[in-house]
């Protein structure tokens, strides 16, 4: 992966292009800067380029900076873009207007460039904070709906499956989560038994745990977890914890030679606290 810092794309639209050059000439030091000059083609390069702040002329032939604006923030995949509309009108008439078709913020022309890199760094602030709510929403969505599966549907699915087969169907579930997660996370194998129990606990704890190692010796490592990763105490199918015990053994293969994982205290069972034991 690249480690080139992110530069915000500025969609600049305007039918006089000594316009476009003039905000180009002060904005393109730090930003990407987009052209477009007129407003059909401003709705294009939104869908192809997805800029993160448009700066919008008002008067322009065909499709006026109103209706492109009005545009961008009726669609639900744009309507978070900044719009800075920017033009040569400064009626108090035009700015409500401006502002009921959307807009974001207003800039009179002539340009004054302090002004200009000013607004466009707070809305660029504070569409970046926005962006990041929304990912933080969507991670916590997908992660609950991870939870509500494993935790409602894998049960049901094992209740008529005989108990030699549930064995063997929760340890290739184990091995498929370990794998996704590794993958994602994880990267490098342990080389030594902290890092197992390390790498161990950050699995599930991205799972949903609160996972510790309280003890690492040469002989193996004893875990403590006071969230259960599957749900709620007293709501939890007690199944859940053979997983727990196979992730547990499928990430300590890699470090041990014979191994044991014994699961001393569930909080499915209806202990404070889960405490698990992985030693040779």
């Amino acid at each position: 992966m690249s480690d080139k810092k992110y530069r915000s794309k500025v969609l600049i639209v305007d039918d006089e292009p000594v316009n476009v050059m003039l905000i180009k000439a002060i904005l393109e030091k730090d930003y990407d800067i987009i052209p477009a000059y007129d407003g059909k083609e401003a709705l294009e390069k939104i869908k192809t380029n997805a800029p993160d702040i448009v700066l919008l002329d008002i008067m322009m032939p065909e499709i006026s900076g109103y209706e492109v604006c009005e545009k961008i923030k009726q669609h639900s995949s744009t309507r978070f873009i900044p719009v800075v509309m920017v033009t040569a009108l400064s009626g108090l008439e035009d700015k409500i207007k401006a502002i009921e078709a959307g807009a974001d913020d207003f800039l009179t022309k002539p340009i004054n460039s302090i002004e200009l890199i000013t607004r466009v760094k707070s809305l660029l602030k504070a569409k970046h904070f926005h962006d990041q709510l929304v990912k933080s929403k969507e991670k916590i969505e997908s992660h609950n709906d991870f939870k509500t599966i494993m935790a409602n549907i894998v049960p049901f699915l094992l209740q008529n499956v005989q108990p030699d087969k549930r064995i063997e169907i929760i340890r290739e579930m184990s091995k498929q989560v370990e794998m996704v997660i590794w993958a994602k996370y994880i990267h490098e194998l342990p080389c030594d038994k902290k890092q197992t129990a390390d790498i161990s606990c950050d699995i599930m704890n991205r799972l949903g745990g609160s996972f510790s190692a309280t003890t690492v010796t040469e002989k193996g490592y004893t875990v403590l977890n006071k969230k259960c990763p599957w749900g709620e105490s007293g709501s939890i199918n007690p199944v859940l914890c053979m997983l727990t015990k196979a992730i547990f053994a499928r990430i300590g293969i890699h470090v041990f030679t014979n191994i044991n994982v014994d699961v001393k205290n569930t909080i499915a069972g209806g202990d404070s606290c889960c405490l698990i034991e992985v030693y040779s």
